[in-house]
């Protein structure tokens, strides 16, 4: 036997010995452990969606039409409860399938002959976040996770692309006091539906009380400072404050029949270094009419958005909003111009069995002289199958304004099949 062996054997005879020592319920408690961490990950759930998708895309201004199939693949696992924390993973695939007959990257948007389709591949850890819940009528959320909060006009995931928004950080969430809801949130990093990584700094303070049924109230502030966003406003510093009151909700009329509203205001201003020139109002009214029986549901309503302007200098900019919920799907208006904008819309929408429609006209103005800017008419219809498999065909339908500075007519055109587990 040589010393080497020897002294492994030594080794091993060492550790066997104090294996042996430890106390029984020492052992005990370890194998208690192991098993709940087991029964934690075995009594857990898979967390799965696919979505392919396909996108036709045409501009004036490019003399060729985008056209392509894009897939988005995520799987991951959430475990069951264990000493009141809950662990989520989810990791993300997006790819383009077959001819790349598209521009997926915004700084070439001048260069490529290819309307863009900001969907380019990206993998990696799409979502990784503990949910701690061991104090009363809290839940706290620490790691990379998905941001929604209202309608996703300020903060979203923007779930439409293939690539969500994501953020690094910590949530807390209060749920105490009667019918309210506080929410807490610092983030330092956020991924981007490009797939790239931008540090930042945002903090999120919201507060959320529903005073009745059907009826919510929220005031929230929002402070965001991220270099990143520079290309929207060309300011060197956009570091910014939002803050804003919320009201909506519905009443009914009669068992059929229900009245809805909205209303919100809020402010923006510079904070620290942002650029002085900062300084905008948003605001946003609508009301609609709604007819539910069964599975039959038919509605209509009209809203008007105000993104202010501060003299034609600047407009009230929402760079982490959810693009595609509003001012319309051909992504005109990523950037508020400076004028702002003014956005005029009337919603029509329906539900019948597992069949969905939806039609929304939308006419653009600018806030800072009142310029036409534009229309576009959006639609879409839904079907789901077996409620895993959702069928999804959109279309939108820009036309540039008589005082657009791009005489830019955009028509785009996606079907999709999202199966969700």
């Amino acid at each position: 036997m040589t010393a080497r062996t020897r002294k492994r054997v030594s080794v091993s005879l060492v550790l066997l010995g104090l294996t042996a020592a430890l106390p029984l319920h020492c052992r005990a408690d370890e194998d208690s452990l192991a098993l709940k961490l087991s029964n934690s990950l075995a009594n857990g759930h898979p967390l799965l969606e696919i979505r392919p998708r396909y996108a036709r895309i045409t501009e004036t201004v490019k003399p060729e039409a985008t056209d392509a199939w894009t897939v988005r693949a995520m799987l991951g696992w959430q475990t069951a409860p264990l000493f009141d924390t809950r662990i989520t993973a989810q990791y993300i695939y997006t790819g383009i399938i077959g001819p790349e007959n598209l521009n997926a990257d915004p700084s070439k948007f001048s260069s490529s002959p290819y309307p863009l389709l900001p969907d380019p591949a990206h993998a990696g850890v799409n979502q990784f976040y503990a949910d701690y819940t061991g104090l009363p009528s809290t839940r706290l959320r620490v790691g990379r996770q998905i941001l929604r909060i209202d309608d996703q006009r300020f903060i979203s995931d923007v779930d439409f692309r293939q690539t969500p928004q994501v953020f690094d950080g910590a949530t807390l969430i209060n749920t105490a006091l009667p019918a309210t809801e506080i929410q807490l949130g610092e983030y330092r990093r956020m991924r981007t539906v490009l797939g790239a990584l931008n540090n930042l700094r945002l903090h999120v303070l919201h507060l959320a009380w529903n005073p009745a049924p059907e009826h919510k109230l929220a005031a929230y502030g929002y402070w965001q400072d991220q270099a990143a966003t520079g290309a929207q406003t060309g300011f060197g510093n956009n570091a910014n404050r939002i803050t804003g009151v919320q009201a909506e909700g519905g009443v009914g009329i009669d068992e059929n029949w229900r009245w809805l509203y909205f209303i919100s205001w809020a402010k923006q201003n510079r904070i620290e270094r942002g650029d002085a020139r900062i300084d905008a109002d948003y605001n946003r009214a609508g009301m609609g009419l709604q007819w539910n029986r069964g599975a039959t549901l038919w509605g209509a309503r009209i809203d008007r958005e105000v993104k202010g302007s501060s003299n034609g200098t600047y407009g009230f900019q929402t760079p982490l909003t959810d693009y595609y919920g509003f001012n319309g799907w051909a992504l005109q208006y990523t950037s508020t111009p400076a004028a702002g904008l003014r956005d005029t819309w009337a919603t029509l929408r329906g539900q019948v069995g597992e069949f969905g429609m939806f039609i929304e006209d939308h006419r653009f103005r600018s806030d800072y002289g009142s310029r036409e800017l534009g229309n576009e008419l959006d639609a879409n219809v839904t079907y789901l199958i077996a409620n895993q498999y959702l069928l999804k065909l959109q279309h939108a339908r820009f036309r540039a304004g008589r005082d657009a500075a791009v005489k830019d007519d955009v028509t785009k055109t996606w079907l999709s099949l999202t199966y969700t587990y």
